[in-house]
């Protein structure tokens, strides 16, 4: 049987195909329309390669889910824009329910000329089902975290075989997602896509402000915001201007101020204090120190490494696709799970399009481009990066989710000190403070993780050895931390070979890993966006498949 989980409507749109119990595609709308998180817009493309990955039609698909339920019992949906003191959007519940419906009906109509049966999951249940069932626990404590869905902000659940008990639920506007939403656009970032700046401007704080403990406040069964919020009308980012002074405009390009680095040191301080504390309660009421996360929120790999130092769980697992894309993959997972399949532990998430050698020689040639063909690309690549190169990695299935994680990377030495402001200034143009993630080889993983564990989704921040930062200071955040992915010969043979080769080379098995992009753009999915990023940014060789470009 094939299961479609579809995503989308507000932002994120994505598709799933699952065959009986196995993940066959996922991808997101984004990475063909080039439109980040591609608000407002209909899988059709995502769906399309799903079904050509399988050899199918739409009509062999035996169920479709859609990850928002507009039979919820309560719909609610009011926030301001992402422009500061902009106009309101308010959408009532029978206005919202008749735009999810007319958004897939006419989706499927315009774009496949096909009204098919559509089941429509609760927004939190997809997020639980992304995460618990491709867990690999047979029972856990399930936390989902976002901006909301339907009504709900934030679920508390427990896993156990292939059922999901609701424990608990958070509507809006108790928003742990949509609060550091507003602090994002407060700072000056732009929401959905800023999110990850201010955990990574977060370290240079160094006071915490106290006004955040009432804004939000814990109490017995979780979590209130302040008593000015209310259920019918709230807008974070002006309550964000009410509390804490003049925000930051977007066109501000001077250095963040004492005061603004300490907003956001205290934002994220809030939030993982507020989950560790849902973390604490749940596991009591459930008794499993398994925890699954999923949602936007679970992106915070800062907040899920200190839940993992915490000490109040045994073991832990992330949706690596944890924002709304991800559920596409938790409502396909959801409806064959439902039909009595059951799934082995997610070990990667390189479900996306590939293209073969002979594919890339004509496009290649199509576009005049010279490039040497090497049987032993890893080992070239290799000498290139121990010279202090920066190389394009574009190899095999795209990687889904958020995170580059060694199929669509650009790739550097981190031993050197200066690499992060030289990609940050020639390649990625981005802010200085942002830090860069490594790609360790998971069996010498050891030496560089207090916490001695398997990261391979690049979504946990771990504390490193003060003995070995100054040999990978270019991967070593301001605090000592660092967002590691290891990485396994099984789940991605040809990178595992490169960093093998890199290591052989500086006896480092590590290497600089960020997503092949740059700022404000998906990341590359074709080789000629590949191509084209290669040539007009500061990366001094490409290698796509066996071929290696080089300037």
């Amino acid at each position: 049987m094939y299961f479609l989980g579809l995503s989308g409507m507000m932002h994120d749109p994505a598709a799933c195909l699952v065959k009986n119990n196995e993940v066959i595609a996922f991808v997101e709308e984004e990475r063909f329309n080039r439109i980040k998180h591609s608000p407002k817009a209909f899988p059709a493309k995502s769906i399309s390669f799903c079904l050509k990955t399988a050899g199918i039609k739409l009509s062999d698909v035996d169920n479709i889910g859609f990850h928002f339920n507009p039979s919820y019992k309560n719909l609610f949906w009011k926030r301001k824009s992402q422009f500061l003191r902009g106009p309101e959007q308010l959408v009532g519940t029978p206005y919202l329910r008749a735009a999810v419906f007319n958004f897939v009906n006419s989706g499927f109509k315009k774009n496949f000329n096909y009204s098919p049966k559509v089941e429509y999951i609760d927004h939190h249940m997809a997020h639980a089902a992304s995460s618990f069932y491709l867990s690999g626990f047979k029972d856990a404590t399930i936390l989902t975290i976002d901006g909301a869905g339907e009504s709900t902000a934030t679920m508390a659940a427990y896993g156990s075989g292939e059922k999901i008990e609701v424990i608990k639920e958070f509507a809006v506007p108790n928003s742990l997602g949509i609060a550091y939403m507003a602090i994002t656009e407060w700072l000056g970032f732009q929401a959905f896509e800023g999110e990850g700046k201010v955990m990574g401007l977060a370290p240079y704080g160094k006071r915490y402000l106290k006004i955040f403990d009432e804004i939000i406040k814990k109490n017995p069964d979780g979590y209130k915001f302040d008593h000015r919020y209310d259920n019918k009308a709230w807008s974070y980012s002006d309550f964000a201007i009410d509390m804490l002074g003049k925000a930051r405009l977007p066109s501000d390009k001077t250095d963040y101020t004492a005061y603004q680095k300490n907003i956001a040191y205290s934002i994220q301080h809030k939030l993982e204090e507020i989950v560790k504390h849902l973390v604490e309660n749940f596991v009591e009421d459930t008794g499993s120190k398994n925890l699954c996360l999923a949602g936007g929120v679970a992106l915070n790999s800062k907040m899920n490494g200190e839940i993992l130092y915490s000490g109040l769980i045994d073991d832990i697992f992330i949706q690596p696709a944890s924002n709304d894309a991800g559920n596409a993959i938790g409502c396909a997972v959801k409806m064959a799970v439902d039909s009595g399949n059951r799934f082995d532990k997610m070990e990667h998430i390189y479900y996306g399009p590939e293209y073969s050698d002979d594919y890339l020689k004509k496009i290649l040639q199509m576009l005049k481009v010279e490039a040497a063909y090497h049987t032993d690309i890893a080992g070239k690549v290799a000498e290139l990066l121990a010279k202090g190169k920066i190389v394009g990695w574009f190899q095999g299935r795209m990687e889904g989710g958020p995170r580059a994680l060694g199929n669509r990377s650009i790739l550097a030495d981190p031993r050197d000190p200066k690499m992060k402001d030289t990609i940050n200034f020639y390649v990625k143009h981005r802010e200085a403070f942002r830090p860069f993630c490594p790609s360790v080889l998971d069996e010498k993983r050891s030496k560089y993780f207090e916490v001695d564990r398997e990261a391979p989704f690049m979504i946990l921040i771990q504390k490193v050895p003060e003995d070995v930062q100054k040999d990978i200071p270019a991967v070593v955040h301001t605090d000592g931390t660092m967002r590691s992915q290891t990485v396994r010969k099984d789940q991605n043979p040809k990178y595992h070979k490169l960093i093998s080769e890199f290591y052989k080379l500086t006896s480092v098995p590590v290497l600089l890993n960020t997503s092949f992009n740059v700022a404000g753009e998906p990341i590359v999915n074709t080789p000629q966006e590949a191509i084209a990023d290669f040539y007009r940014e500061g990366i001094d060789a490409l290698a796509i498949g066996n071929y290696l470009l080089t300037k």
